[in-house]
């Protein structure tokens, strides 16, 4: 019990990664950055299935919420840009 307890916790909240992820697409995606950028962006492995798989779920996230949107379709190629509004949402809050 106490091994899954420690999963649990360290896991990482799929909101804040997204929160990061959109970080990185606004400082550093302005001309896309791939997953494996993102992942590495995001201190995380872009060869460990499990960690890419966080990154992907965050980009979902952000691609769901309309703050990004893929650049060259999809699948591992894929591009991913913040949108207008994200970029104009992070320009307005410094």
């Amino acid at each position: 019990m106490a091994n899954s307890q420690e999963d649990i916790s360290a896991a990482p909240d799929p909101d804040l990664l997204a929160a990061v992820v959109l970080h990185v697409l606004v400082s550093e995606g302005r001309d896309g950055v791939s997953i494996d950028q993102v992942a590495r962006a995001c201190e995380r492995d872009p060869g460990d299935t499990d960690e890419r798989e966080e990154v992907l779920v965050a980009l979902e996230i952000l691609l769901r919420d309309e703050l990004a949107h893929r650049a060259d379709g999809e699948g591992a190629g894929a591009l991913y840009l913040p949108t207008r509004a994200a970029v104009r949402a992070a320009e307005l809050s410094f």
